[in-house]
């Protein structure tokens, strides 16, 4: 059971106030009582706002076990939401304080945010879902948190997806004494990633670009998340940098395998085989690792490759 609090909007569409629930994982609804919901309010899910007085509301779902006042969801509390498709603004401080939230999902619906959307968050994933076109509020939403985030895109019109990786950065004030001004410097990739945008649209190209910076300053786990998402999922990757991306891959593939045979990775392994990334050694680290670990299925698709790529020689005897 989800309890909402909305008002109706001038433009006659419906702007989300408050939530109530047992759920840390809340999915709004598309529409309310037939009008398209179109905005998610001021501190909407934050913990310093209180209950709207004056309100509508609407309870969707049932439970038998349900409260008469249910516990508003906000905070702590909140950990994943998925936003309307016909969502056009997030409104100021929407999630202000909320520590534990890791997933926000939204469409290209989404133009505008308000400021600090994301104060006091440690967001970890966004999912933009494209339905119409490229024009999105993701770069204001991703540029809200300086921590890492991953950003899955899928594109209903052909199906495609995109994985691409946000590295954290941080700020730093320093004085310049002489000029009498204070100049911010950005340290970490993070920063010029969250500038690949151009007119609202991501710039695949430039983001791509990016990655001979990101592989000689980033420490490699990070430098492997930007590869790998890229080349599992190459929407908009052209040739040249996928290439890139590979050849860093073969070069330092003992650097992720124990991260990949604990997550399970096998659509990783898969590609690893078809793109040729592997070398004897390698190899044969991988699958004595594996064994290990006693990850059979990778190991059978590590022994398979292996007798495939390098067959062991039959011995010959001359007479």
């Amino acid at each position: 059971m989800l309890e909402i609090q909305y008002r109706e909007m001038k433009n006659k569409g419906i702007e989300i106030l408050r939530c109530f629930g047992k759920d840390s994982s809340v999915r709004l609804p598309d529409e309310i009582n037939g009008k398209p919901v179109l905005k998610i309010g001021d501190y909407a899910f934050s913990g310093h706002k209180r209950k709207e007085d004056e309100a509508e509301t609407i309870r969707i779902g049932e439970d038998l076990f349900e409260e008469k006042n249910p516990e508003m969801i906000c905070g702590p509390k909140v950990e994943e939401v998925y936003l309307p498709v016909h969502v056009e603004e997030i409104g100021r401080y929407a999630f202000y304080g909320c520590v534990n939230l890791r997933l926000l999902g939204f469409s290209d619906s989404l133009l505008r945010t308000g400021t600090g959307i994301f104060t006091g968050c440690k967001l970890r994933e966004i999912r933009l879902d494209l339905y119409h076109g490229e024009k999105t509020a993701l770069k204001d939403v991703a540029g809200d948190t300086r921590f890492p985030v991953t950003v899955r895109i899928r594109d209903h019109q052909d199906g495609r997806e995109a994985s691409l990786f946000f590295p954290e950065y941080y700020e730093e004030s320093v004085e310049n004494t002489p000029a009498r001004i204070v100049e911010l410097h950005f340290h970490g990739t993070g920063y010029q990633y969250r500038q690949c945008f151009f007119q609202g649209k991501l710039d695949y190209e430039k983001y791509d670009a990016l990655f001979s910076v990101a592989s000689v300053q980033e420490d490699p786990e990070i430098a492997w998340e930007i590869a790998l998402g890229r080349v599992l999922y190459p929407y908009r990757l052209t040739e040249e940098h996928r290439n890139e991306y590979l050849d860093y891959m073969r070069e330092n593939l003992n650097e992720i395998l124990d991260r990949l045979l604990a997550e399970e990775n096998v659509r990783a392994f898969h590609m690893f085989a078809e793109e040729d990334v592997w070398t004897r050694e390698t190899m044969e680290t991988a699958i004595d690792r594996a064994a290990a670990r006693n990850k059979t299925e990778i190991l059978s698709l590590l022994m398979d490759e292996q007798n495939r790529r390098f067959p062991k020689k039959k011995k010959t005897f001359d007479l």
